[in-house]
């Protein structure tokens, strides 16, 4: 069976292998025949051997985890059916028996220790075919058969904009207005999960102003600002201070300007694994100050669990159904999946690049 793989720790290692083993599934997995799996930052930085690990029993890793496909063969009494569309999770339990993975709360693992499929420890899905417990399939409508791969990317915030309203329940809060750092899939998902609450909604970037994610965010009603003719802090003073805040930037440089920009009682959701250690001088005490006497919060998101795909599928549903093609607008670029290295070269107006198995 053919695949995509690294050998995590090796630089430029990505590669297309003919020798994968066939699915043989347990009794309590089904068999998925992969239809087509997104491209993005994590898979690059795969590539380049900055992060990953393969399983125990193999020297290299199938990497992909932002996934759809077909199911193939499912178990009897499962809650999938051959024919059904489904993405898988990520995130797999610790082996440490931690209260949140004994629950089913994979993604919120207290130890650290927990394995990711196509990132660390598990093959992932860019491949002919996989196995699964079916827990870990949730079914896609028909209609996303060519956009459920953004599920992945859109259930981080999914995640995040759910804890960050449970936090909130903590007092009388009306939200209204949003602001989420950064242009990339993230961001625009999350953006748009946000205006389809009915939030003001104001994406910043470093693109210029009229390009192809400026038009594309005014389509769906989301203001767009270039933070490079426009600085942050000009649109967010006052009356204008932000109730909730996203930053899916990827960069470390806008985590100050993005808590700054909070208004009293707001939360900041950091949405962002940043890497390196670049140096940044802040005024701790200050930030320090405004947190406690503004009653503000600062939340993380990571890898979602099966609630939140869930909630990133219907929130899809939802958009296709209010602006039908809109979503298929994000992507940018598809490729066979045998063209995977010329995935990992990005372009400027580039969004998401997804590769195709079928």
């Amino acid at each position: 069976m053919r695949a995509v793989a690294v050998k995590p720790g090796t630089k430029d290692s990505l590669h297309i292998r003919h020798d994968v083993p066939e699915p043989n599934p347990k009794p309590y997995e089904a068999v998925v025949r992969v239809h087509s799996g997104g491209i993005c930052a994590t898979d690059l930085d795969l590539h380049q051997g900055s992060i990953g690990r393969a399983p125990a029993d193999s020297d290299y890793l199938v990497i992909g985890h932002e996934n759809l496909g077909k199911v193939e063969h499912a178990p009897r009494g499962s809650k999938v059916r051959e024919g059904d569309l489904v993405v898988s999770t990520l995130r797999r339990a610790c082996g440490d028996y931690c209260r949140p993975c004994l629950t089913g709360e994979q993604d919120m693992c207290v130890t650290g220790n927990f394995e990711e499929r196509g990132i660390v420890g598990l093959h992932g899905f860019l491949s002919e075919a996989y196995t699964e417990d079916t827990f870990y399939l949730v079914k896609v409508p028909p209609q996303l058969r060519e956009t459920a791969t953004l599920a992945e990317p859109l259930s981080i915030l999914e995640k995040g904009i759910d804890h960050a309203m449970r936090i909130q329940s903590r007092f009388s809060w009306e939200p209204k207005k949003a602001l989420v750092m950064g242009a990339g899939p993230v961001g625009i998902l999350g953006a748009a999960a946000l205006r389809m609450r009915g939030y003001e909604v104001i994406v910043a970037s470093l693109e210029e102003e009229g390009g192809r994610k400026d038009r594309l965010l005014a389509e769906a009603g989301i203001r767009y600002l270039c933070i490079k003719t426009t600085p942050i802090t000009e649109v967010t003073r006052g009356a204008d201070a932000q109730d909730i805040v996203i930053d899916a930037s990827g960069s470390e440089m806008a985590v100050p300007s993005a808590i700054e920009a909070l208004a009293q009682g707001g939360i900041c959701i950091l949405a962002s694994v940043t890497r390196g250690s670049r140096p940044i001088t802040v005024d701790i005490a200050t930030v320090n100050r405004n947190i406690v006497l503004g009653n503000r919060v600062i939340l993380g998101t990571v890898k979602a669990g099966r609630r939140h795909f869930e909630m990133a599928v219907r929130d899809l549903e939802t958009i296709e159904l209010r602006r039908p093609g809109w979503l298929a607008n994000l992507i940018t670029r598809r490729l066979p999946f045998e063209q995977a290295l010329t995935a990992m070269t990005r372009a400027p107006e580039e969004i998401k690049t997804v590769l195709t198995f079928a």
